[in-house]
């Protein structure tokens, strides 16, 4: 979406999550396993990204990365988040364990766990529980899928179930519970109670999964928005390449590029109230007294 007034421009037509040819530019091959966290993400296609830089717009923020979100791959509901990973392993579609499930709290860890799931052959995984994370108070705010989970009576039938090599799998249950140790599990705050000997090692909530039923949900990574954007100044202004506004044109919220590495919560929504306001009130007051 681009805002005219009086001559001036206003680009608020998000980034790139939904133009193939600038993800692969950007992100490389692999963002083929990469969709938006909705369909509506499909219509950022980096116009006004483009349309900026080609009149000598900076670009800013990390171009080759996008915020990730963790979701079920069978729904096609709105962001369909399965963040209830902590509380079971992550393999593979080899049945193989590949990071720390737990590093921290799912709130602040759950972007950088993604990542490796994308980094997985067909950037898919499987996170593995067991009977006792349904015992975890609220467990089902975590899992925002509308799809069931996949259930089985055996760690066997399980693999079976989702597809991964069932000897593999049972290779891999047998080392991670082998490596959980007794400690003081506390389900809602971080606990220390991690394995030991086991590499990748799990931080907290390291528990055997050894209780039926035993559930699966697949999980993919999403792309919630791209990183990459345009530079602007307190004014939401948007920058040329030696730091100079570019007369008349505004920017606001995702097509701002302000992030690097790691995705701060809530901050998205944020600039673009905040910049889109800025740049309003500043275009109407250029307007009104006639300045550049």
């Amino acid at each position: 979406m681009a805002l005219e007034l009086a001559g001036c421009v206003v680009l608020a037509s998000g980034g790139f999550e939904g133009n193939a040819e600038m993800m692969t530019r950007y992100i490389g091959p692999r963002s083929v396993y990469l969709r938006p966290i909705c369909k509506g993400g499909y219509y950022n296609r980096g116009e006004g990204i483009e349309m900026a830089l080609a009149v000598s717009a900076q670009g800013c923020g990390d171009f080759g990365s996008y915020h990730a979100e963790p979701i079920d791959p069978r729904s096609g509901v709105a962001e369909p988040s399965v963040l209830i990973f902590p509380y079971g392993i992550l393999v593979n579609k080899d049945g193989q364990r590949f990071t720390d499930e737990a590093p921290g709290t799912v709130d602040a860890h759950y972007e950088r766990v993604t990542r490796r799931i994308y980094e997985q052959r067909d950037g898919a995984a499987y996170v593995v529980l067991d009977a006792k994370h349904m015992r975890v108070p609220n467990y089902r705010l975590a899992i925002r899928t509308d799809k069931s989970p996949i259930v089985a009576d055996s760690a066997a039938g399980l693999a079976r179930a989702i597809g991964v090599p069932e000897q593999a799998l049972l290779a891999t249950l047998e080392a991670f519970n082998r490596a959980c140790v007794s400690g003081d599990y506390k389900p809602l705050e971080l606990d220390y109670v991690a394995t030991r000997g086991l590499t990748p090692a799990k931080s907290h909530w390291a528990l055997p999964i050894d209780e039926a039923p035993f559930h699966a949900y697949p999980i993919v990574s999403t792309n919630v928005f791209t990183f990459g954007g345009l530079k602007v100044d307190p004014s939401a202004r948007v920058l040329d390449r030696d730091g100079e506004p570019i007369a008349g044109l505004y920017a606001a919220g995702e097509i701002i590029g302000t992030y690097y590495g790691n995705y701060a919560g809530a901050t998205s929504v944020l600039k673009g109230l905040v910049f889109g306001r800025i740049a309003g009130a500043d275009a109407a007051a250029r307007h009104r007294f006639g300045s550049k």
